[in-house]
C-alpha cells in the first residue's frame, strides 16, 4: 500500500478534493504507517463495504452526508459531524443509504 496521496505539513480540504463516482466507493490514502492507516472514502447511493472479524480498531467520522454502520448487526445512523470506533474482532459493515464522505483510521490492536 502506497505512503498517501497526500503531502505531509500541507493543508488540504477533503471535502473538495474527494469526488463522488458513480456506483462506486472513492478511497483515497491519507498516511498509510505500519500501525495505522488513515483513509478517506467517497460512497455512492447503495454502496455498501463489509468487513469480517478484522483484528484492527476503526475509528469513522463523516464529513459529509450520511452513512448507516452496522455493528454485529446493530445498526447506527450516522451524518456529517458524527463519529464511532467500531471495535477489534468485530463484523461490521458502511452502507450508503445516501451518498457520504467518511474518514476512517484503521488502528492495529496491539
Amino acid at each position: 500500500m502506497e505512503k498517501g496521496e497526500f503531502e505531509e505539513s500541507k493543508t488540504f480540504n477533503l471535502a473538495d478534493i474527494l469526488e463522488f463516482n458513480s456506483n462506486a466507493i472513492v478511497v483515497k490514502n491519507i498516511s498509510v504507517q505500519n500501525s495505522c492507516i488513515i483513509q478517506a472514502f467517497a460512497f455512492d447511493f447503495g454502496k455498501v463495504l463489509s468487513h469480517n472479524e478484522s483484528p484492527f480498531v476503526r475509528f469513522i467520522h463523516i464529513i459529509e452526508g450520511k452513512a448507516e454502520v452496522v455493528i454485529k448487526g446493530n445498526s447506527t445512523f450516522m451524518q456529517r459531524g458524527d463519529s464511532i470506533l467500531i471495535p477489534a474482532y468485530t463484523s461490521s459493515s458502511i452502507e450508503a443509504n445516501h451518498k457520504f464522505k467518511m474518514i476512517c483510521a484503521t488502528i492495529q490492536n496491539e
